[in-house]
């Protein structure tokens, strides 16, 4: 019997290497291994048959791998055993296994092979082979099988290759021994194992869902190469939000963590103390604006209403507004002033008969009859007086009109004395004059003329021009500032828009009586509260619409104050109360009130046949509850905060208006008219 290069038995489940040809001696070693196969106790093959079949594989295209015989039963499947046997490394070569029969099994057998990659704990490969043959009694009989895989790498993996009659094994890459189905997947742009591509690397890098775009991504995801929509950086804890990502400042006050950091809303000092803009104790919370915070009110914070002294009379009940602390240094949380317009009005302060609630008792004038006004005409001539100006606290005043000027002293008996001045160089059309506390008068009129003198025996006045084309200049408006010590500074306005200054001393050199500004509209009246600061011009532009400037001293120049057409009418008269209040008035029943910069209309001011707009020539407030208008009708018409009723009605047209308190008010006019109010002593 010839010898094959491998040699393996195969009866029953007992499988063993044999190297010799003679199955008797086979037998025998068998039986020597394993005894309870053996009939007879002296090793005789009593159970097996004399005969054995000689499987065969022939194989060519690797050197390593394994084949598994397995014989059947025929006649009894469940009579099935099965042998593996290694191929050496050599190729191409040949592998026998014998099966020997068994008289338990039939002698009609089905025999297959089945190729293993490797060794024989390799993956099966190829379709099972499978012969038919019958056992002899004696003797062998050949069972052949040929394979044929390929491995040209040498790594014992057989190439994947699908060709006719080679077996296909599981090496994807067989011209590349680091690549078979037990090499470690890396990633490096292959598929090392044969198996599922990189997706199984070993070395494959985190990547993070970026679903909104930030940079920032979650959950993770393991891959060679970065996938679509993932990015390097994950952390995201909301991933539907691109504002909200780790390394960024938590920019959104809402109780949510917006920078992914674990913690919510750190950068906004949630719950710290504060104070609201009442100045109220509070907590810092998240506002209904995501990016911004609150300060939350403590429940036992109440603010309440804080009151100052804005007219000055030293009681405090101006509204500075509601607060825990006091909005500016002083206030107090009880009024003591009802009408912080006026310092004839206060807490405390007595009656008197002038058309106020002076004692904020909530009603007017207690124990005072009828408010009666004195009427005299001709007062120093019969010339018209087109302005009055009162001083010493209105016991002395100076009058002017067209060739007139007048001094009246009521303090020289019960008539007074009236002073006119005629020499040449006191006579003018003047138009507007003002006098100031030492009684110097300054008066001004056409031709750019201004004139000054003090209530003395001396003829001549002082008389200058303004600087400029004077004789188309005509000066209608003329106030003054007076400071310790210093002479008064008095400002003219004229018609052609420019104002002018004239400061001590008033020399005959006119060096300090200069130009002071212009604006491109017909100015006709000019007021202060004593300072540059409160000077306010008022007249009309070419349209017949209402205008008013102010002195800005930061800048040195007039700025406009009321203008855009809003009030119709030219404005005559103007009286600046102080800081916060002015009033202006003129032609069409026009009373305006300037409060906290803004300008607004008071009620028209009508005649007493509800149909005529008074031609109003001057103004005179004391609060915002206490105006007088004069009129070219002949009448001084009141506002009592609420209403205009007529004071005084008389036949000649009257011009101006002045008066150092609501208790003494004067008014002048046509044919020197003169009419006096004196506050009559409350009936006790």
């Amino acid at each position: 019997m010839n010898l094959l290069p491998l040699r393996a038995v195969l009866v029953m489940f007992v499988l063993a290497s044999v190297a010799c040809a003679d199955f008797d001696q086979e037998k025998a070693k068998l039986c020597n291994q394993f005894p309870e196969r053996c009939g007879d106790a002296d090793g005789s093959m009593g159970d097996w048959t004399g005969g054995a079949l000689n499987v065969t594989i022939d194989y060519s295209g690797f050197t390593r791998g394994c084949v598994t015989v397995t014989a059947t039963d025929s006649g009894n499947v469940k009579n099935t055993s099965s042998l593996s046997v290694a191929i050496p490394a050599k190729t191409p070569g040949t592998v026998s296994v014998a099966v020997f029969g068994k008289k338990s099994w039939g002698r009609a057998l089905s025999v297959t092979t089945q190729l293993r990659e490797s060794d024989c704990s390799g993956t099966l490969v190829g379709d099972p082979q499978e012969m038919k043959a019958q056992v002899p009694e004696e003797g062998t009989r050949d069972v052949p099988f040929t394979v044929r895989a390929i491995d040209l790498d040498g790594d014992r993996f057989f190439s994947s290759a699908d060709a006719e009659g080679v077996v296909s094994g599981t090496d994807c890459r067989d011209d590349d021994p680091a690549v078979n189905p037990k090499a470690t997947e890396v990633c490096n742009g292959r598929d090392d194992n044969c198996t599922l591509g990189e997706s199984d690397a070993t070395d494959k890098k985190t990547w993070y869902t970026d679903a909104d775009g930030d940079g920032y991504g979650s959950p993770q995801v393991e891959a060679c190469v970065q996938p679509a929509g993932a990015v390097d950086r994950g952390g995201d804890c909301n991933d539907n939000d691109a504002q909200v990502r780790p390394e960024r400042a938590e920019f959104r006050c809402d109780g949510k963590d917006d920078n992914c950091n674990g913690m919510s809303d750190e950068d906004f000092s949630v719950d710290s103390d504060c104070k609201d803009e009442l100045k109220c104790a509070g907590k810092i919370a998240c506002a209904s604006t995501p990016s911004q915070t609150t300060c939350a009110r403590l429940p036992s914070e109440n603010p309440v209403v804080w009151y100052v002294d804005g007219d000055g009379d030293g009681f405090k009940g101006q509204d500075v507004g509601v607060g825990c602390e006091a909005p500016v240094a002083g206030a107090v949380t009880q009024s003591e002033d009802c009408d912080e317009s006026s310092v004839y009005v206060r807490n405390g302060l007595a009656e008197v008969c002038d058309r106020l609630d002076n004692n904020c008792s909530g009603a007017v004038d207690e124990g005072c009859g009828t408010l009666a006004w004195t009427t005299e005409a001709g007062v120093g001539g019969t010339a018209d007086v087109t302005a009055i100006a009162r001083y010493d606290e209105g016991r002395k005043a100076w009058m002017v009109g067209p060739n007139k000027l007048v001094h009246f002293d009521s303090t020289t008996g019960p008539s007074g004395t009236v002073t006119s001045y005629t020499h040449s160089s006191c006579l003018g059309n003047w138009k507007a004059g003002w006098a100031s506390a030492d009684g110097r008068v300054f008066a001004v009129g056409d031709s750019g003329k201004i004139t000054t003198r003090l209530p003395n025996s001396d003829l001549n006045c002082f008389t200058s021009t303004v600087p400029g084309s004077a004789s188309m200049t005509t000066l209608y408006g003329i106030t003054g500032i007076e400071q310790f010590g210093v002479g008064a500074t008095v400002y003219a306005v004229a018609s052609n828009g420019k104002i002018f200054k004239w400061r001590e001393p008033y020399s005959p050199t006119n060096e300090n009586l200069t130009e002071f500004g212009s604006v491109p509209d017909n100015l006709r009246a000019v007021a202060s509260a004593g300072s540059e600061g409160s000077l306010l011009a008022v007249g009309v532009d070419a349209n017949n619409k209402a205008v008013a400037y102010r002195y800005d001293t930061a800048s040195s120049s007039w700025m406009p104050d009321l203008q855009g057409g809003a009030f119709g009418g030219l404005l005559k008269g103007i009286h600046v109360t102080d800081s916060r209040f002015a009033y202006a008035a003129g032609d069409n029943g026009l009373v305006l009130k300037r409060s906290g910069g803004v300008w607004t209309s008071l009620p028209t001011v009508f005649e007493p046949n509800g149909v005529t707009r008074a031609a109003i020539r001057d103004v005179l407030a004391f609060s915002e509850k206490g105006i007088y208008v004069a009129t070219s009708e002949g009448r001084i018409h009141f506002y009592d905060g609420s209403a205009w009723t007529t004071a005084y009605s008389g036949a000649n047209p009257l011009s101006s208006l002045d008066g150092p308190s609501p208790t003494r008010i004067v008014a002048a006019g046509e044919s020197g008219t003169v009419v006096n109010f004196r506050a009559p002593a409350p009936v006790p």
